[in-house]
């Protein structure tokens, strides 16, 4: 059981399912409200428990079967976490996956029927899918692999916005002329911009970790066609656009309207951990020096999300002094 548990990342489920909740709660809520006193969320507590259990029974799956398809592969990287027939027997996980996608994908048919939207069930159909040929093709190949994993971790706060906020142009709209979440549509695409970059970051330098064993294999992942000196100047290069392009950018909009609070929250949270993990990756050149510099991103991501209870602290609390 324990190496089960293992397998399909119980922590990294467990921040998935906070991130969505965090996105329902301090995010789309908070300029529900903003918008209109009388705006409510739409999906009730259930069928958002419902709406997350999928996303994580989907990561779970994926987990599985990305550790199926690398044991030979892991003998080399990371021998010493080898999990697949050595605690889970095969037969054992591929059923696992195929259960789990099975009742995720049953789940959202439910909860896209609920809200009248059944073409939402498409978006996990594509995820569950894209997942799979991942783990068997896309992985192995120069950047793919890195983009689908980082555009499917920027659809996980997609997916709550999605199912709260489309039902309620049907339910709004033809009741409110000034109806508009465009607002909702705009944070949401700087937070899912913010979760992209910062997980291509985290899949490339995964990527140089795994170098060995990649290259006796056959993979043509980044570090491997570019070399390890050209990946990590790539890095550096996202690190920089993430610290001086958008979090700088949003910096001095909230700095015009008094906001020191979120400034130097950007600023020791997630800017100058960001620049340490640029002097890190700079001197990093073996496995272990890498895994630090993965832990340095995972933080940075946490800090990202957590960002978002400041900031519904802040708009809850403007629209009760309104």
């Amino acid at each position: 059981m324990i190496s089960f548990l293992k397998i399909i990342r119980v922590k990294q489920l467990l921040i998935i399912a906070f991130m969505q909740y965090v996105i329902r709660w301090c995010l789309v809520f908070p300029l529900l409200k903003a918008q209109s006193s009388y705006y409510q969320l739409q999906l009730s507590e259930f069928h958002f428990f419902l709406l997350v259990l999928s996303t994580i029974l989907i990561a779970a799956a994926g987990y599985i079967i990305n550790d199926y398809f690398d044991v030979k592969i892991d003998k080399i990287n990371k021998p010493e976490k080898i999990l697949i027939d050595n605690g889970v027997k095969r037969r054992v996980s591929i059923v696992s996956h195929i259960i789990f996608n099975f009742l995720a994908l049953f789940i959202v048919l439910y909860l896209s029927f609920s809200v009248g939207l059944t073409k939402l069930a498409f978006i996990q159909f594509i995820c569950v899918s894209g997942l799979w040929f991942y783990s068997t093709t896309f992985k192995k190949q120069f950047l793919i692999g890195n983009l689908i994993i980082a555009l499917f971790t920027a659809l996980v706060p997609f997916l709550v916005v999605m199912y709260e906020i489309l039902p309620c142009y049907k339910a709004y709209l033809p009741l409110d002329e000034n109806f508009s979440f465009s607002a909702i549509w705009l944070y949401l695409t700087g937070i899912s911009l913010f979760l992209f970059l910062i997980t291509l970051i985290n899949e490339i330098v995964k990527d140089m970790e795994s170098y060995d064993g990649d290259i006796y294999f056959g993979y043509n992942t980044m570090p491997i066609v570019i070399g390890i000196k050209l990946s990590k100047l790539v890095l550096i290069l996202i690190a920089i656009i993430i610290i001086i392009i958008f979090l700088s950018y949003y910096q001095i909009l909230q700095l015009k309207n008094n906001d020191w609070i979120t400034f130097f929250y950007f600023l020791v949270l997630l800017q100058l951990p960001l620049l340490l993990f640029i002097y890190k990756i700079i001197k990093a050149e073996t496995k272990e020096a890498f895994q630090k510099t993965i832990v340095i991103i995972q933080i940075i991501m946490l800090s990202g999300i957590c960002y978002l209870f400041l900031f519904a602290y802040i708009l809850l609390r403007f629209i009760h002094l309104l």
